[in-house]
């Protein structure tokens, strides 16, 4: 599942659009995706995933799924954007799109196989995001932050914490950090400066392995992004080069 090469960071529009495989979750009524890593081990994959008609079977994959656009009905269940929905290995999904169908950022643990049978419907839960408060962010360990960074919990077990992460128009923080976690974002709305890296904006996507340093951050209008990691995080702080700090760098990377 985190045995994957660092992407930091990649447009997802820049990602072509692809068939899903015969057998696979998506493929049913001409879908399409655009797979943004993989882990080459155990075939872990995170997709954005385009779905048109009805998908119903059993899905051989744990999966994170978060919806981008469009609204459907999910067992039963109507889904709509923001809905975050934990799917158990074995569970049976019956997804039939709206008019407008579905777009769903797709986080697998293991090969998206899917195919006709019975399995647990009671292994998909959905969470409608919008309904939870937000909560000051914990990510930080002892450093105070700035006011204004916020995270709504998910999941949280042995396995992962998955979250979603907002910052509110002119938040920043000065100094470049590391995690002790591997972590994983995908831009819902918004902007933010990743230090020299540029601006990550809607759709950007990185998968990042811990102790990998990045920042300062800022963001110009505000943010949202939808995380997995392994673990809870903790951050270690230090100060950004020279010609690295945060009004500097966004003064390259803003162009109106």
């Amino acid at each position: 599942m985190w045995n994957r090469s660092d992407v930091d960071f990649v447009d997802s529009a820049d990602v072509p659009w692809e068939r899903p495989a015969e057998g696979e979750f998506g493929v049913a009524g001409g879908g399409r995706r655009r797979v943004l890593s993989r882990d080459p081990g155990d075939g872990a994959a995170t997709a954005v995933q385009r779905v048109i008609d009805a998908q119903r079977g059993v899905l051989a994959a744990e999966a994170d799924i978060y919806v981008l656009s469009g609204g459907g009905v999910l067992n039963g269940e109507p889904i709509a954007v923001n809905d975050y929905v934990h799917v158990a290995a074995g569970a049976e999904v019956d997804l039939v799109p709206g008019v407008r169908g579905l777009v769903l950022y797709c986080g697998f643990w293991a090969p998206p196989a899917f195919g006709p049978g019975a399995g647990d419907r009671g292994g998909v839960a959905v969470t409608h995001t919008e309904r939870l408060q937000w909560t000051p962010a914990t990510w930080s360990g002892e450093v105070e932050l700035r006011p204004g960074a916020m995270l709504k919990t998910l999941r949280r077990d042995d396995r992962a914490y998955i979250y979603l992460a907002a910052m509110m128009p002119g938040w920043r923080s000065e100094s470049e950090e590391a995690h002790p976690v591997y972590e994983e974002s995908y831009k819902i709305y918004g902007d933010v400066l990743m230090g020299a890296r540029g601006v990550m904006r809607e759709g950007s996507y990185f998968f990042r392995s811990p102790g990998v340093f990045h920042g300062p951050l800022y963001s110009r209008g505000g943010t949202m992004s939808f995380i997995r990691s392994d673990a809870a995080t903790t951050t270690e702080y230090r100060d950004p080069p020279p010609g690295g700090a945060w009004d500097e760098l966004a003064r390259q990377a803003y162009v109106d």
